[in-house]
């Protein structure tokens, strides 16, 4: 089994290096042990439900794998099973119909601030940080899209001042960081910009030199998410925010979007800005900030088709 899970991670054409990787990681971890010793066409829907059990056993850094992790791990299992069956090692897939443990974790902790609060974060930082922060307020964009913003990619004196989103920070098996593509292909897009993040960030594109990142370290370095996050932590605690509820550095785009949301952009506009490969993901996590929507439904159908 473990043989056929490194195969099927091989046989991947959509996955990048840092994806392939974690994988492999993933493979070694969970998946050494009695399951990962059977031979494929051995495997039974019991093996499955007890490798499910060794995973509700087990650990990382002192806690519980969370109910999400594991069902993450078991796709990854499954997925491996249907690669066997187009090998022909086998006829079925064992992992159809394992019932998975559900909890609250399995959905994604989200914490959404209001515009000032998530302002007083964006002045909370060193000087140095501030339009850094605020690109990330203002735009949505992931924090590996905003450090690799290059000069060129902003558009400030269009009619719609703009950025747009060509590549992304990512690792490679070496775990060393490389510019490749944005997570997905929508990931590829323009953002339009607020007049006063435009302000803020036009002296800092304008003197960065051809090919340098636009938000760099005082170093001149790209800025890394393991670095920044003391910068964040520190802010948050001259903020007072509780150890046990504060906003995360991903929570600005979470943050971005209620207030999308919020001002009436719609949930098709929202994706679309956020970079979503699909208009599901960005329904499963905000539409609940949308209760009227439907309301707002009622009301257009009724005038689109009153005679």
């Amino acid at each position: 089994m473990a043989e056929n899970l490194l195969r099927h991670v091989e046989l991947l054409t959509s996955a990048g290096p840092d994806q392939i990787r974690r994988y492999e990681r993933a493979i070694n971890n969970y998946f050494g042990g009695r399951i990962g010793k059977i031979p494929v066409a051995a495997v039974e829907h019991e093996d499955v439900i007890l490798w499910v059990k060794f995973m509700q056993g087990s650990t990382y850094k002192g806690k519980s794998l969370s109910a999400k992790t594991i069902a993450n791990h078991h796709g990854l299992l499954s997925a491996s099973m249907e690669t066997a069956i187009r090998l022909k090692h086998r006829t079925d897939n064992p992992c159809r119909g394992i019932k998975l443990p559900k909890d609250d974790a399995t959905e994604e902790k989200m914490y959404f601030m209001t515009a000032q609060a998530s302002l007083e974060i964006v002045n909370a930082h060193p000087d140095r940080y501030q339009v850094f922060v605020s690109g990330l307020r203002a735009t949505g964009a992931r924090f590996g899209e905003v450090t690799a913003f290059f000069a060129d990619d902003f558009a400030l004196d269009s009619a719609t001042p703009s950025v747009r989103v060509e590549r992304a920070w990512k690792r490679d098996e070496n775990n060393r960081f490389y510019l490749g593509a944005p997570k997905t292909k929508k990931s590829r897009r323009t953002i339009s910009l607020p007049p006063s993040f435009v302000r803020d960030v036009r002296p800092i594109v304008e003197s960065t030199p051809p090919g340098q990142h636009v938000f760099r370290t005082t170093y001149g370095g790209p800025i890394r998410h393991s670095t920044f996050w003391q910068f964040w932590n520190n802010a948050v605690e001259t903020l007072k925010y509780p150890k046990d509820d504060r906003p995360r550095i991903h929570d600005m785009r979470h943050t971005h979007a209620s207030l999308m949301l919020a001002g009436g952009m719609s949930i098709y506009e929202l994706s679309r800005r956020l970079g979503h490969e699909s208009i599901q993901t960005t329904i499963d996590r905000y539409s609940h900030l949308v209760p009227d929507a439907h309301f707002r439904a009622i009301d257009i159908a009724e005038k689109a088709l009153e005679a």
